[in-house]
């Protein structure tokens, strides 16, 4: 038969783990004992509903004796439950009491905070030695503790006056930065802001933490607004959207989801493409983490918030969340109000609904393609980078006559834009990657939207020209292997552009990568097969250069041609600037080259000049 062992537990080996994997910050240790006082507070509330008991916590900081003292009023401990709960690791009274309460007292039972009972160990990731003087409101004398970390503690008789216990915490080498006033007084702040027991740093009159969160003050709209402020680094939200309680469908019936706290949508630039979509999140008051982006839905990177839910399950670090099923209904919640509340304040609010659109243009445009119902909301007011400014889609259409053009790369499009806007109509810069899907979505809901894109396809600007009359000039750049053709074009004032087929650059940086002999088999395989797809005509990646036939110049060299070695020189100068003013497809030894072309025909010209 076998036989039943038990678990042997090295205690050592389990506070180099809490040190090392489970916590990520060694100030957690002040997290947790500020939740053991606050818990312990609750207890003498609860259990002995003393009418005149007022609870408090005192922290105290002393540097010079490198100690810091963590004082509380609570029920205080007893030897039973310091052995029962203190010294048993997992096993923890506030736990336990919180299931009690569950029915016959849930919001009691909602307002404790401890869970794991792991919590006292984390005063180690701070401290060498840890001493706990407690005397329990049961009666009895006060009893001393006293660990340095290892398997074996001390016990014994203590001095305290007072019911309530003191944690004294001997600060290690390896955490003397939280000695620093600033730094403890930060952290206090930052775990126990909303705790409703007052934290009493170093002596002062008045608590350090708020006690009160702002959706429960008594002006929770400019309580709101302060703690943003103060927060956030002095934001000021383009607009909050406070959060309620909500019913949530489950199938078969709904839950009520205890939510509490706000949203808020931070300013923004749309030269700006930085996203937020993250939450602080606090469970029973007690601060979790921030930065938390899974609660909200994809499309608000442009929100930001604080929320309270007691149904959402902390990690056993109590620096993150469980997601889990509850985790799913509080997303569901929050999406569905914050939904609720942009609809609104389009419909309400249309100045500063435009403001936030507007302030986060470049995020929202990138998400809302990824969600219909966002895009509903943003299609008609979202503004697009064009050649006259920011214009949203229904500004622009009115300019351009119903069609949307754009270009791809926001370098080397100055010559298409030039291109549009001699036709009259403004360029979208599309180089924002999520433009062009977004233009796409648009045209799709609105058939009668055409969309031509200038770069790749600038041709559909052009008209083609008969060569006839302009075959001298076509005839003196194919000589020199240059493609070359003659079109129609605005604006007149260019003599000539130098266009390229789309995808023309991928195609030259994918050579390039594959010429240089470091791309594995495998890899190379693929960019050879992409050049071959996407090459065809080998001349046509060169570029193709178009004549304007409606420049004066053009027009003089075809009908009064100058001496034949001047016109050539002119040429040539009009060939290189048109090189230049493309700005692509370029070598750094390709533009020197044409600048060289441009030296020695502006060189002829003046030569041709002295001589006449």
């Amino acid at each position: 038969m076998p036989e039943r062992q038990r678990f042997t537990l090295h205690l050592p080996g389990l506070l180099k783990v809490l040190a090392e994997h489970l916590y990520t910050s060694k100030k957690v240790g002040i997290r947790e004992l500020i939740q053991n006082a606050h818990d312990s507070c609750l207890r003498r509330r609860i259990e002995l509903a003393e009418p005149h008991y007022r609870p408090r916590i005192d922290i105290e900081l002393d540097v010079p004796e490198r100690l810091i003292t963590i004082r509380d009023n609570g029920i205080g401990l007893t030897e039973e439950e310091i052995g029962s709960y203190l010294a048993t690791i997992g096993r923890g009274y506030t736990r336990e009491l919180r299931e009690r309460l569950a029915f016959s007292s849930p919001e009691e039972a909602a307002e404790l905070i401890g869970q794991f009972g792991l919590g006292f160990l984390s005063a180690f990731l701070l401290a060498s030695e840890v001493t706990l003087v407690t005397r329990s409101a049961q009666g009895g004398p006060a009893l001393r503790w006293f660990s340095t970390g290892d398997e074996h503690y001390e016990l014994q008789s203590g001095q305290r006056d007072e019911v309530g216990t003191t944690v004294l915490l001997r600060i290690k080498p390896s955490a003397t930065f939280i000695l620093n006033e600033q730094v403890l007084q930060e952290a206090i702040r930052t775990y126990a802001e909303f705790l409703t027991i007052p934290i009493y740093f170093n002596g002062e009159e008045t608590p350090i933490n708020l006690m009160t969160a702002p959706w429960e003050s008594d002006d929770p709209q400019q309580a709101t607004l302060e703690y943003i402020r103060r927060a956030y680094h002095g934001t000021r939200p383009l607009c909050v959207f406070p959060l309620h309680p909500s019913r949530v469908s489950i199938g078969h019936d709904s839950i009520t989801v205890p939510l509490e706290g706000f949203l808020f949508v931070p300013p923004g630039s749309v030269a700006s493409v930085r996203e937020y979509g993250d939450l602080r999140i606090f469970i029973r008051r007690m601060f979790i983490c921030e930065r938390e982006r899974d609660l909200l839905p994809p499309w608000a990177r442009f929100v930001r918030g604080v929320i309270e839910c007691p149904l959402l399950q902390p990690t056993a670090s109590r620096e993150s969340i469980h997601q889990d099923d509850n985790f799913d209904l509080v997303r569901r919640a929050i999406e569905m109000q914050l939904g609720q509340s942009v609809q609104r304040l389009a419909h309400d609010e249309p100045a500063t609904w435009r403001k936030v659109v507007r302030g986060h243009s470049d995020v929202i445009i990138g998400w809302a393609v990824s969600d219909s119902t966002f895009f509903d909301r943003v299609e008609e007011i979202v503004p697009f980078r064009t050649t006259r400014g920011s214009l949203s889609l229904p500004e622009y259409l009115d300019l351009s006559g119903g069609t949307i053009y754009f270009v791809t790369r926001e370098l080397g499009s100055l010559q298409e834009q030039v291109l549009a806007e001699g036709r009259d109509v403004p360029a979208i810069d599309a180089s924002w990657f999520s433009v062009v899907p977004f233009l796409e979505m648009y045209a799709q809901r609105h058939p009668e939207v055409k969309l031509v894109q200038l770069d790749g396809e600038s041709q559909q600007l052009l008209r083609p020209i008969p060569e006839g009359r302009f075959a001298d000039l076509l005839r003196f750049f194919r000589g020199q292997n240059i493609r070359a053709a003659m079109a129609a074009f605005k604006p007149s004032e260019a003599p000539a552009l130098m266009l390229y087929p789309q995808g023309a650059e991928l195609v030259r940086e994918a050579e390039a990568s594959l010429e240089s002999g470091d791309l594995p088999p495998p890899l190379a395989g693929l960019v050879s097969q992409y050049i071959e797809n996407r090459l065809g005509d080998r001349e046509e990646l060169a570029g193709t250069l178009y004549l304007n036939a409606n420049n004066l110049l053009i027009r003089r060299l075809t009908e009064q041609p100058p001496p034949l070695e001047t016109r050539n020189a002119v040429l040539t100068l009009v060939y290189q600037l048109a090189r230049l003013f493309a700005g692509r497809m370029l070598t750094a030894a390709d533009v020197v080259h044409a600048f060289s072309g441009v030296t020695r025909s502006l060189q002829g010209l003046i030569a041709a000049r002295s001589e006449a």
